[in-house]
């Protein structure tokens, strides 16, 4: 019996062998089933009974069963899930708790609880949770997870923005409040400035102020700006459990109707925040600027004081106040006068930026408008006025001034940098240019500062040639020594008039608190560059990831309606297209460009798509296209062009 035995295992062992084999990854299919794609694009079906055991994106091997003349995959061994950590929603199944993940619905993983997890959960809760066991990896065929996080409950209002958040590791609320008290030592150093007429220009729903300004004229025709920063600083030390979250933070987290404060809200939105007729700590720069708008740098002084707002404005009422001439709802004597320096100044100073440095093109915003119940209801399509141009232009020559005394006098802080065009794409922008017949520009001039800003003024009004030379462009990075930003067009460049907000900042400002007091600075580690660079993408995934399902959501009832639509990018299956009302991305496939395949074609290298050999569409074109298609899971919108009989 036991020599049968035997000789049956070798028999199985002998089969298993022989039998073709196969490894690549698992598509999943809505209807249950799915598919093995291998690397040298073969295409193997998954019965739903196997695909209990995979889940789509999953690399695994196995083997191929033949069976009435046709093939199927059998999966046998993970080689690298798809799956760690991921968001799902709690449930139960057989009476036992189970994880549903999020956007894969004929999945139940077993949960089970990390030692620190004590939320009692019930049916939709929303958890983190990290997978611990593969059904390929036991017997049992079960995948199992531990909860990590509790997120929210189903019927949280915020349920979107907090699974975004945890999606992304970002917190979900302020640091806990504490009681603040400051710095005396400091407060006996400030000069007192409460007489000044400081006042502020935020969006009418800000809290954290940061920035106070005033202006004035002397007898040599130049404007003397002062910008009073807020200071935070001296509320905390370096060294402190406040400091170490900020520096773990690193930004304030700003999604369309939620923030998450990078200090306690205590600081920020009242100890800190230059609130109007309230009585602040702050650092000054008082800085002198010719009428032709270069900073007079050997004229700049920073000092410690006490500032009292005189007014809070919004951007609104004081560009309305300059544009249209409607009255203030917060007035006081030099106000008016003030305004038309400030408007003055920053024509000025745009005009001297556009000569000796780079201006960045204006882009729309878009306001989103929320009910009661946190749901997007309308979309509002706002351009920059002057108001936010006299702010930008204030906050670029403070933190010159500052570049310019950190840079000098201490050397290191941290910096903005940008580095242009990154140099393993510099033979395709010579190629490029070369396209449009724009000479006298090798890799080497490429790559340097100044040949950057001349390619730059040269081709400023080249709209298409400029969007198409951004993917061969470097991110912006931090860097502990004062190097140039490409962009802005300066030699060097580092801010500090958001330190309520920005880690950065709020170190840049200790440098200069240093300065000014005449005390050693402490030293810079480079990691606090690495987790800032994280967290700023970080940010970003998530702002671009909750903006893309509130316009789903939002699209979702508009199915049939037009937008106008600009083509901002093409790939080999259609256009990226940006509808201009309401700023959302969608994507028009080839199929509803065109219905004859094989007569046309995406050139994403030249930004082309061509139909019976024609070119019909580039980038920039603006067309009419009609949203066809709502895709939740994914959060895409799919949108085809408005034939001629529709319009």
């Amino acid at each position: 019996m036991l020599q049968n035995n035997s000789l049956l295992a070798q028999l199985k062992q002998q089969l298993h062998q022989q039998t073709p084999r196969v490894e690549g990854t698992v598509r999943a299919h809505a209807k249950g089933y799915g598919f093995l794609e291998t690397e040298n694009k073969k295409s193997y079906f998954i019965p739903a009974t196997q695909m209990k055991n995979v889940i789509d994106g999953d690399k695994v091997s196995g083997q191929i069963i033949t069976k009435n003349e046709k093939e199927s995959f059998e999966p046998e061994t993970l080689v690298e899930s798809s799956l760690s950590e991921f968001l799902g929603k709690i449930d139960f199944k057989n009476k036992a708790m189970v994880i549903i993940p999020e956007n894969i619905d004929n999945i139940f993983i077993k949960c089970k609880f990390n030692p620190e997890f004590t939320q009692q959960l019930k049916a939709g809760d929303w958890v983190k949770a990290k997978l611990i066991t593969h059904a390929l990896d036991n017997d049992k065929h079960l995948f199992v997870a531990e909860a990590l996080q509790f997120i929210a409950e189903e019927s949280s209002p915020n349920l979107l923005w907090l699974k975004t958040l945890a999606r992304h590791n970002l917190e979900a609320s302020a640091p806990i409040d504490d009681s603040f008290s400051l710095n005396e030592a400091e407060s006996l150093l400030r000069q007192d400035l409460t007489e000044v007429d400081f006042f502020t220009i935020d969006s009418k729903e800000t809290l954290d102020m940061d920035d106070a300004i005033t202006i004035t004229t002397n007898e040599n025709n130049q404007f003397c700006v002062s910008v009073a920063i807020a200071d935070p600083s001296t509320y905390f030390s370096s060294d402190s459990e406040i400091n170490q979250q900020a520096m773990q933070r690193s930004f304030t987290t700003y999604l369309p109707n939620y923030t998450v404060s990078m200090l306690p809200q205590a600081l920020a939105n009242d100890l800190c925040s230059l609130k109007a007729n309230e009585k602040r700590a702050s650092v000054v720069a008082k800085i002198t600027i010719s009428p032709q708008g270069e900073i007079i740098h050997s004229a700049t002084e920073f000092c410690l004081a006490w500032i009292r707002s005189k007014a809070k404005l919004s951007y609104d009422e004081v560009s309305d106040f300059i544009e249209k001439d409607i009255p203030l709802s917060n007035d006081f004597p030099s106000l008016h006068k003030q305004l038309t320096l400030f408007q003055q100044l920053a024509t000025i100073r745009t005009q001297w930026r556009a000569e000796h440095a780079l201006l960045f093109k204006e882009n729309h915003e878009y306001d989103f408008i929320f009910n009661n119940e946190n749901q997007l209801i309308n979309i509002v399509k706002k351009s920059k006025r002057i108001a936010h141009k006299i702010v930008e232009e204030v906050m670029v020559i403070a933190n010159q001034a500052f570049t310019e005394k950190i840079s000098t006098e201490y050397g290191t802080a941290i910096y903005n940098t940008h580095n242009g065009f990154e140099n393993k794409y510099l033979d395709c922008v010579v190629k490029l240019l070369d396209e449009f017949k724009i000479n006298g520009f090798n890799k080497e001039q490429l790559s340097s500062f100044d040949g950057y800003k001349s390619l730059r003024k040269l081709i400023d009004n080249n709209l298409l040639l400029e969007h198409r030379l951004r993917r061969y462009l470097s991110m912006a990075d931090f860097s502990l020594e004062p190097n140039s930003h490409y962009g802005m067009g300066f030699d060097a460049y580092a801010t500090w008039t958001s330190p309520i907000r920005k880690y950065g900042d709020l170190v840049n400002h200790r440098l200069l608190k240093s300065l000014i007091l005449k005390q050693p600075a402490s030293s810079l580690d480079l990691s606090i560059l690495t987790n800032m660079n994280e967290r700023r993408r970080a940010q970003r995934m998530a702002e671009r990831d909750i903006n893309q399902k509130l316009y789903c959501q939002y699209l979702t009832n508009k199915i049939g309606q037009n937008y106008t639509a600009e083509i901002i990018d093409i790939n080999r299956g259609g256009a990226k297209v940006k509808l201009l009302e309401i700023g959302a991305i969608a994507f028009l496939p080839l199929s509803l460009i065109h219905p004859v395949r094989n007569e046309i074609i995406a050139q994403p290298e030249s930004g082309e798509i061509i139909i019976k050999q024609q070119t019909v569409y580039t980038l920039l074109d603006v067309l009419t296209v009609t949203v066809n298609e709502i895709k939740e899971n994914n959060s895409s919108i799919i949108v085809k062009i408005l034939s001629i009989d529709e319009s």
